[in-house]
């Protein structure tokens, strides 16, 4: 019973942290949008002190999505100490990752479709066509890109690394790249320990939602992506036109992917439960 109360508490505490983190960085978002916004008097807001706000807004991006992780990792804690023992699809979700072999499974196909993630949605460009230095571009240098646009989208970080590698940074990215590489992270682990179970020769294959969510996930930051990849299957000459017609469905991807990957870790405990059940029998 101390177990449970314990558990309980550690849960809510962790929704308490992951709360502040994320009503932080919607605060953040909104101030700044609300001091960035041209207003009738100033059409484009232009101050010494931009910059350092700009920095400001990223260091609490960084900052609240770490708050985030930690109250959600406290609740992920907490379930398994609540949910042990029990017949829930919780339990047998949080039960893989008693063995430290999972998180660390985790962490590498996170950090490895982050990395994929990266190239994909234009955080890491390279340009082989294109001489930054030509341009009158000094390497290395950031630019900063203060204003205008939604809540998330500014401000915009540029990091000419080499003549021909950038990364580009805006907050919206690095919060997409972040949690849609540690859902993935955590399908794979749990997929790996259900087939581990199950002793499924061949393959790895996916469920038909964490395909989904895999697949758009690739998406979500950037329609530009999704373009230049369509027309290259489809053999359009030039990715402008997908691009124009995919752009307005950057919101459908985020709707699609991050919920499928949500769902997935239930369904892939439902068949880890159908399994030890039909054992035990």
């Amino acid at each position: 019973m101390a177990t449970i109360e314990n558990g309980i508490k550690l849960r809510n505490s962790g929704f308490r942290i992951a709360f502040v983190g994320l009503f932080s960085l919607i605060m953040g978002f909104i101030i700044y949008y609300r001091l960035t916004i041209p207003s009738g008097e100033q059409p484009v807001m232009i101050t010494s002190y931009l910059k350092n706000l700009a920095n400001a807004v990223f260091i609490l991006t960084i900052a609240s999505m770490i708050s985030i992780g930690h109250g959600a990792f406290r609740v992920f804690k907490a379930e398994q100490q609540i949910t042990y023992n029990t017949n829930s699809l919780m339990s047998y979700i949080t039960a893989v990752f008693t063995d430290n072999k999972y998180w660390k499974v985790m962490i590498v196909s996170a950090t490895g479709y982050g990395i994929f993630f990266g190239f994909l949605s234009q955080i890491f460009i390279y340009r082989g066509d294109i001489s930054f230095t030509a341009v009158g571009i000094p390497i290395p240098s950031i630019s900063v890109i203060t204003c205008c646009n939604i809540p998330g989208y500014v401000p915009l970080f540029a990091a000419y690394i080499t003549n021909h590698f950038l990364i580009l940074l805006m907050p919206i990215n690095i919060i997409l790249a972040v949690v849609i590489s540690v859902l993935v992270g955590f399908n794979i682990s749990l997929n790996l320990f259900a087939y581990k179970m199950m002793k499924v020769q061949g393959t790895r294959k996916l469920t038909f939602f964490e395909s989904i969510g895999v697949t758009t996930g690739l998406f979500v930051g950037c329609p530009t992506c999704a373009g230049s990849l369509f027309s290259a299957l489809f053999g359009f000459g030039s990715g402008g036109t997908a691009v124009a017609l995919l752009a307005p469905f950057q919101t459908l991807f985020i709707i699609i992917s991050i919920p499928a990957l949500i769902i997935s870790p239930f369904l892939i405990a439902r068949q880890i439960r159908a399994r030890t059940i039909c054992k035990l029998y």
